[in-house]
């Protein structure tokens, strides 16, 4: 599914139960969860690599009839192509049309993916936006939960990073916000220091988090 300039709104990770937003870039849910009503514009599983290779993933294709995949702990370019690959896979094996299936890849759970001159531009025709989690960063860099969204010089190169890679891959990027915050004006302050920094909105973990936000991913 292709994306456009105007596209905007989080991308928002829902649980089961959990009403789907009427406005949003995407929303997730599990292997396991039931597709939500009414169905969104644009659903994403969220699985990994070791997922897409297993005997039954095409019957979870088959039966939730999902858009995409929201790739977690994506190192680089290689896990790009990998995923690019097993979802050809599973295009065929559906009867999906080829090339179908798009991805929105999550970085910061290997520090390494954000050194070096790799570039993730043409590394899969699927991907339409990128993600930086940065509790997951701040978790492997053996810092302190409370470096993730602050100034840590670290975390900072990471955000630029993602930026740009995002931009010469000509795709959006998404900032994830804290697991375990749900008060209403910190996370509009989140959202709002994200597209201040250049990102396209944010990943919004949990309902309560859509509810405290207000149900709006985009400033007034």
């Amino acid at each position: 599914m292709s994306i456009n300039a105007s596209e905007t709104g989080p991308i928002v990770r829902l649980a089961p139960g959990d009403t789907p937003p009427e406005a949003a870039f995407a929303v997730v849910i599990g292997l396991e969860d039931p597709v939500p009503t009414p169905r969104p514009q644009r659903l994403l599983l969220e699985a990994s690599l070791d997922a897409l290779e297993r005997d039954d993933a095409t019957a979870v294709f088959e039966t939730l009839r999902p858009d995409g995949i929201l790739l977690p702990d994506c190192r680089g370019r290689a896990d790009l192509q990998a995923a690019d690959v097993a979802l050809g896979v599973i295009e065929a094996e559906a009867g999906l049309a080829a090339g179908s299936l798009s991805i929105v890849a999550v970085f910061g759970t290997s520090p390494a993916s954000f050194l070096g001159t790799e570039h993730l531009s043409g590394a899969s025709v699927r991907l339409i936006a990128l993600v930086l989690d940065e509790d997951a960063l701040a978790d492997a860099l053996g810092l302190p939960a409370k470096a993730a969204r602050s100034t840590f010089p670290a975390v900072i190169m990471a955000r630029g990073y993602m930026i740009l890679q995002a931009a010469s891959a000509g795709v959006p990027c998404f900032w994830s916000l804290p697991s375990g915050e749900i008060d209403g004006d910190a996370l509009e302050r989140l959202r709002d220091a994200a597209l201040d920094y250049g990102f396209r909105n944010v990943l919004v973990r949990t309902a309560a988090q859509w509810m405290a936000l207000g149900q709006d991913g985009r400033p007034d």
